[in-house]
């Protein structure tokens, strides 16, 4: 008997919800397009495809033929398809209802499109949690693929990953597949020869072993250099004809078909987890996101917040759990060596489908109401207050300086203070590293994947600035009175009060038509080598139909001797939408605005991102006794 092996291959398709459409455009004609057509033409060889519902929404409207194509492959049983959250979650993430409704929602297109009942699920960025079996269970899941860094975390010796194995949960067991690592750097950057030399070493007598590899479809023609090594230099076309010229030995399988050839190899235990890359992004534990990007917890703790609003109600509104699914879209919640959560365009999309999702909530309302809540909000054992009406939310965080954190102008769906603040990288150590494209790399040399990143411009070193606090609205500084707008914004200045990531103390005030929050605080100034103490006051108020705020400020001199110093009001607010929000001072501030800048990596290498403005009225002033003043956002467009 000559010894053989299965081949379990396929691809994982997916844009973000919000991405640009030329990147869809490219994502069709330079990636999904030409490996389906070239796949097509090979029917002797099995696969197994997954197309996120954000991708699949875009090709069924602009490339259905593509859909098509993949329907006849159904149909003559040389694919299978696998379902998954819809929109492309992460799925521990989500509330299990969430979980449910949305691998219902893509088994169901997968029905009623194809034909055809999935047995498979691809998890997210494959995060897994051991709870997620229930779910995936529940929604009639049989089998889900995960890295092998999963099954060798778990104590499985890698000579055993040639197979499926059980995992279960409250007695509920699922099938898992492990995607082999190696094959995931071979694939396809290197020779067409070499992942067939790797095969044909795991091949036995029993002819019982599998070799596991579903991945990015991106990396066929979509990264960097991949289009040009892929098709034009034909890598694709010359792996299928070696499959096929090895057939003898070399079995390609779909997972479903080895799961009714096949026994599992054992039960494991899988604990939280990714693939090994992500692990090391993440410093372990995907949540750890949530701690490292304030950004990222605040649109994870909105998304919850939005979800829960939704489950509450008796008749489910459908198109807004849609726009809920929709802002649940992994991507701008975490960060790795693509841009995630730096990609404005993609944070600005998950708030504006929530946003959405809320508005239509809150539809029967009326024309004008005003409400507010104090709850926990972002989990962090601090409670944070929120104030609407039919045009605005306010989300004020007493604990954090008594700053906005989120103002939402519903008639547009903007989160008008959707911003970064400015953490450091592991990667930013290797922005003075000399370029290399993907393709120059030897597997060999490839330690991480951020050894793939080459820098796209110089000087990329002098944006390397770090935040010390947390970019919010209405933050309280008292400035040196020689202090320049170019110190300030590099953070070459010393804060001669205390407010800054203060807490402050709130109160609220309620009238039948209006609503107001009282913030104080008590802190220190320095002033003339001595803490002077002051009182800070600003009362934020909203109208049961306005679509702006006031804030009314008193500082109160708590000594018996002036003080003079430069107080300042800091506004972040999203560039796009900087222009939405006007600004209006009862006493004329000196005033600077600056764009703030992140250096992030991405598919492409290191580049320079606008994230917001920082928009910094400050005043000169010396305090006797108390000074007042009164500043107005008002929001239109």
């Amino acid at each position: 008997m000559i010894p053989s092996v299965n081949l379990l291959f396929g691809v994982h398709n997916h844009q973000p919800v919000g991405n640009f459409e030329n990147i869809f455009k490219k994502g069709a004609d330079d990636c999904y397009r030409p490996f389906i057509n070239i796949l097509y033409n090979y029917p002797q060889l099995k696969a197994t495809l997954h197309f996120s519902g954000s991708l699949i929404d875009w090709l069924l409207k602009n490339d259905p033929g593509l859909l098509q194509k993949v329907k006849q492959m159904v149909k003559r049983d040389q694919v299978e398809i696998l379902t998954g959250g819809y929109f492309e979650p992460i799925l521990p993430i989500i509330p299990e209802q969430d979980q449910l409704g949305q691998i219902n929602m893509l088994t169901d297109f997968i029905k009623d499109y194809f034909g055809y009942e999935p047995q498979g699920a691809w998890i997210g960025e494959r995060v897994w949690e051991p709870q997620l079996t229930k779910s995936l269970v529940q929604a009639g899941v049989r089998y889900i693929l995960l890295d092998d860094f999963h099954f060798r975390s778990a104590g499985i010796k890698k000579e055993r990953l040639s197979g499926y194995y059980l995992t279960e949960y409250e007695g509920q067991s699922l099938a898992v597949f492990p995607i082999n690592k190696d094959l995931r750097y071979i694939i396809p950057f290197s020779s067409p020869a070499q992942p067939i030399a790797f095969l044909k070493g795991l091949a036995s007598e029993q002819g019982n072993a599998a070799a596991i590899i579903v991945d990015d479809g991106e990396k066929f023609g979509l990264w960097p250099g991949t289009h040009k090594w892929v098709y034009q230099k034909m890598w694709l076309e010359r792996f299928f004809q070696q499959l096929i010229k090895n057939k003898d030995w070399l079995k390609t399988k779909t997972l479903s078909e080895f799961m009714r050839r096949y026994k599992p190899q054992g039960v494991v235990s899988l604990g939280r987890g990714s693939y090994e890359e992500m692990m090391s992004w993440s410093g372990g534990d995907f949540r750890n996101f949530f701690s490292k990007y304030p950004e990222a917890n605040n649109l994870h703790k909105r998304m919850l917040y939005v979800s829960r609003s939704l489950a509450k109600e008796k008749n489910v509104n459908e198109q807004a759990k849609r726009y809920l699914y929709m802002g649940q879209c992994n991507c701008p919640y975490w960060h790795g060596v693509f841009g995630g959560i730096y990609l404005g365009h993609l944070r600005h999309s998950a708030y504006k489908n929530l946003i959405q999702a809320e508005s239509l909530i809150e539809k029967g309302k009326g024309p004008r109401w005003i409400e507010s809540e104090t709850v926990d909000f972002d989990a962090d054992g601090a409670d944070e207050i929120i104030i609407k009406n039919p045009l605005l939310n306010v989300f004020v965080a007493p604990a954090q300086g008594g700053g906005i954190f989120e103002l939402d102008y519903k008639p547009k769906t903007l989160n008008l203070m959707d911003v970064m603040t400015r953490v450091p990288e592991v990667y930013h150590k290797k922005i003075k590293a000399k370029p290399r494209t993907l393709l120059e790399f030897k597997r060999k040399e490839i330690t991480s994947i951020h050894d793939l990143l080459r820098s796209k411009e110089k000087g990329l070193e002098n944006y390397l600035v770090y935040d010390s606090y947390r970019r919010l609205s209405l933050l309280d500084h008292f400035l040196p009175k020689e202090l320049t707008l170019t110190d300030f914004k590099a953070l070459r200045y010393e804060e001669l009060g205390d407010f800054i990531n203060a807490q402050y103390n709130a109160r609220q005030n309620r009238t039948e038509q209006a609503l107001s929050i009282i913030l104080e605080r008590q802190g220190r100034i320095d002033y003339n080598g001595k803490k002077i103490p002051l009182r800070i006051s600003k009362k934020i108020s909203l109208t049961d139909c306005d679509s702006g705020i006031s804030i009314d400020y008193k500082l109160e001199n708590l000594s018996q001797e002036p003080l003079e110093t430069v107080f300042a009001v800091e506004f972040n607010l999203s560039l796009d939408y900087s222009s939405k929000a006007a600004l209006h001072f009862e006493q004329k501030p000196d005033l600077w605005t600056f764009p703030l800048e992140t250096v992030s990596a991405s598919a492409e290498g290191f580049e320079r991102n606008r994230q917001h403005t920082v928009i910094l009225p400050h005043w000169p002033i010396r305090i006797e006794q108390a000074w007042e003043t009164k500043i107005t956002v008002a929001v239109s467009g």
